[in-house]
């Protein structure tokens, strides 16, 4: 009797184990060495921190009123002057400059309390004069911008009134050909303060007090002064024998514009020679004034004049 032999086979389920674990483990050794590349990625839909400004909401709304405007307006000043000044004074030590501060501000009493105060800015007559002061807060009623034909340097702002008779004035200069700009109007105190402080650094207060008025004593911040330009010599001397400079001194009165600060007038005025600069006094006022031959300074101590 013969005997069978049977051949014996694996089961499936080892064979396909044994498959798996050949390829699949050389697989799962090879990605396991693959960093983790998820935490590098930005996250598009939150966006990135920005850092909080330094002054809060609190801070800003204690500052001056206008004071970002005013930080607006073209200076006729560099940056450098001002820091050069700065830095001299560190330099001599914080001793130094506390004395100095001290000494400013005690003359700065002195000078302030030998002041007449102006009661109203408004009145078109005030006498403002390095002997009288306007208030730090007084500021103009009914200031409207400057339109842009009449090429101001920057942004600026006159009283209703004068800027009306402006208006005229320009429109009567260019139908004869001469063409002015507006280089200066209306100015807050404590943008003449800045201007003042900046002018008396670089050449002494005494000297810069000859062409620039102290805060309060600045006929620009009554709203009612222009400074004149539209030459290539234009806050000089010799803009009063330019066409705009002959033009203005024979004809700017017709229109209530008078100048304050004639040549060879120091000795009464106050100040050096300005054929740029005029003040809005009313027609009819403007014209007896030009008149009288008097200096504008002059003219305005005879009509009545109110002080606190």
């Amino acid at each position: 009797m013969s005997r069978t032999t049977k051949k014996r086979c694996f089961p499936l389920w080892i064979i396909f184990i044994l498959v798996i674990l050949v390829i699949g483990l050389p697989a799962v050794l090879l990605y396991s060495d693959i960093p983790d590349l998820s935490k590098y990625v930005l996250d598009d839909s939150k966006p990135e921190p920005v850092d909080e400004p330094d002054n809060t909401r609190a801070e800003l709304e204690e500052e001056e009123p206008g004071e970002d405007y005013e930080r607006e307006i073209s200076d006729p000043f560099e940056d450098d002057n001002q820091k050069e000044v700065e830095n001299k004074i560190t330099e001599e030590g914080s001793e130094d400059k506390e004395e100095l501060v001290n000494d400013k501000n005690d003359s700065d009493h002195d000078h302030e309390s030998d002041l007449k105060v102006v009661s109203d800015g408004d009145y078109l007559l005030t006498l403002v004069t390095k002997e009288t002061t306007l208030k730090s807060r007084y500021v103009p009623s009914n200031l409207q911008p400057i339109p842009s034909y009449m090429n101001p340097s920057y942004d600026m702002q006159l009283r209703e009134e004068a800027l009306w008779h402006l208006k005229e004035l320009w429109d009567a200069a260019n139908e004869e050909g001469v063409t002015l700009s507006i280089r200066s109007a209306y100015r807050s105190y404590a943008t003449q303060k800045r201007i003042f402080e900046n002018f008396a650094d670089q050449h002494g207060e005494k000297e810069a007090n000859r062409f620039s008025a102290r805060p309060g004593q600045s006929e620009h911040q009554l709203g009612t002064t222009v400074d004149f330009g539209g030459s290539n010599v234009d806050f000089s001397a010799e803009f009063g024998q330019t066409d705009q400079g002959r033009w203005l001194a024979e004809n700017a009165h017709s229109f209530g514009f008078a100048m304050s600060y004639p040549e060879g007038k120091e000795h009464i005025t106050g100040y050096v020679y300005e054929p740029w600069h005029y003040r809005y006094i009313g027609v009819d006022e403007a014209v007896e004034w030009k008149e009288s031959g008097l200096t504008l300074k002059e003219y305005l101590e005879n009509q009545p004049q109110y002080f606190d």
